[in-house]
């Protein structure tokens, strides 16, 4: 498990979650586990991120998905406070995804507001 950080409030937080959510790959993860409740596997994690890169179009290497998965992506997740995701088991459980807005919901609000 991963020590988690604690995260400041005002503007520390603020650029803390612009950075978790400037990563595509994050916010495919994170608007999965939005839709989920208990562990979901690794494994399982990768394939929908791999599938929603597809569908983003351009090349994808499944290995390196996994890879960046499990030594970048998720340990920031988990020291953020919003998934738990332990390593030994390849497993993750969200905590509090819902805290992080889904982006393209942002952008239609924000469509919304200045029409």
């Amino acid at each position: 498990m991963v020590t988690r950080q604690q995260v400041s409030t005002g503007a520390d937080a603020e650029g803390a979650a612009f950075e978790l959510m400037a990563n595509r790959r994050r916010r495919h993860v994170l608007s999965y586990l939005r839709e989920r409740t208990g562990t979901v596997s690794v494994d399982d994690l990768a394939s929908q991120v791999i599938a929603r890169e597809l569908i983003d179009g351009g090349p994808v290497d499944p290995e390196s998905v996994e890879a960046t998965l499990r030594h970048v992506h998720l340990p920031k997740l988990d020291a953020a406070g919003l998934i738990e995701f332990d390593e030994a088991e390849a497993s993750v459980v969200p905590t509090r995804v819902e805290r992080v807005s889904d982006p393209r919901e942002d952008a239609v609000g924000f469509e919304r507001t200045s029409a």
